[in-house]
């Protein structure tokens, strides 16, 4: 790699992972479905322009608008209320064997021995952290619920990914932008029916923090993000990108435990290995895997 491309990695992977500690603080002061929808609605009002329908692949993309768009930050970014947001983003990475199996169950892609392992592995450390009760950022007793809800949320992605995989029509702004726009309407729906307070809320907030987190998740996170992880996959070979979503996830940890004075007990030490040992296997063995047809990897453990 160039400086320039190593640079660009580096960059992506810091703000995919500082993201977790502005989804964090973001949800501690707003209702987390009121704050995704604001988020996407942004999006989708900068993407519109590149909204096309394509006649006989839009259920496709519907639907999975509303699993990538909609549903996993509607579970991950309730989860972040009560889970550290080092360990949301370790029971993110789920979202990879969660794929994998997904792809075994409806793709026929048969997961072998090594992914196997990983998959097992991967759980069994998001296991020993939801169960810990050192990485919780509120009480102690809603640990499990916020990491379970994180983890739900990777599910949530990760079908909407194989949902997606039956449509190839639409080039990847193409496809953030129908998801920003669904995701943009099935959040404002959510918040209106199962939170409340929101304009209370926005009203006691501190207007300058919001908006610098608004515009970091929408701008930042989203944009920037996916535009530059797929100018890398294009100039560089996928075994090099894909796994700096395991980067993402050590500079989160990273910062949640610098700024957000997260616990980093011998529980979180070894469930965060056994999960990133786990989703490296799988990931490496799925980055061999698609390389061969040429594939390209969606970005994972973004987060946002």
């Amino acid at each position: 790699m160039s400086i320039r491309e190593i640079s660009i990695l580096l960059l992506v992977c810091l703000i995919w992972g500082f993201h977790f500690v502005v989804i964090k603080t973001a949800v501690g002061v707003m209702p987390p479905m009121f704050y995704a929808a604001i988020r996407m609605v942004l999006v989708a009002a900068i993407l519109s322009r590149f909204l096309k329908w394509r006649k006989g692949e839009m259920r496709f993309v519907l639907i999975g608008g509303v699993c990538i768009g909609a549903l996993n930050y509607a579970l991950m970014f309730t989860g972040l209320k009560f889970a550290t947001a080092s360990a949301a983003a370790i029971a993110i990475e789920l979202n990879v064997p969660f794929s994998t199996l997904l792809a075994f169950l409806f793709l026929g892609d048969r997961p072998g021995l090594p992914r196997i392992i990983g998959i097992s592995l991967a759980f069994a450390g998001v296991a020993v952290i939801a169960l810990g009760g050192e990485s919780g950022g509120g009480s102690g007793e809603h640990v499990g619920l916020g990491v379970g809800l994180v983890a739900a949320g990777a599910f949530s992605e990760a079908v909407g990914a194989v949902i997606v995989k039956r449509t190839t029509a639409f080039k990847p702004h193409e496809l953030l932008a129908w998801f920003s726009l669904v995701g943009a309407v099935t959040l404002s729906a959510m918040t209106l029916i199962f939170e409340e307070g929101q304009l209370d809320a926005f009203q006691h907030s501190d207007k300058l923090f919001l908006a610098g987190a608004i515009l970091y998740s929408a701008l930042g996170a989203s944009l920037f993000g996916h535009t530059a992880y797929y100018w890398l996959l294009q100039r560089l070979p996928i075994s090099v990108v894909a796994p700096s979503v395991l980067l993402t996830t050590i500079c989160a940890v990273f910062f949640g435990v610098l700024l957000m004075g997260d616990p980093f007990g011998p529980r979180m030490m070894v469930g965060g290995f056994m999960t990133l040992c786990g989703v490296g296997v799988v990931l490496l063995r799925n980055v061999k895997k698609q390389a061969k047809n040429d594939a390209l990897v969606a970005p994972q453990g973004e987060g946002a």
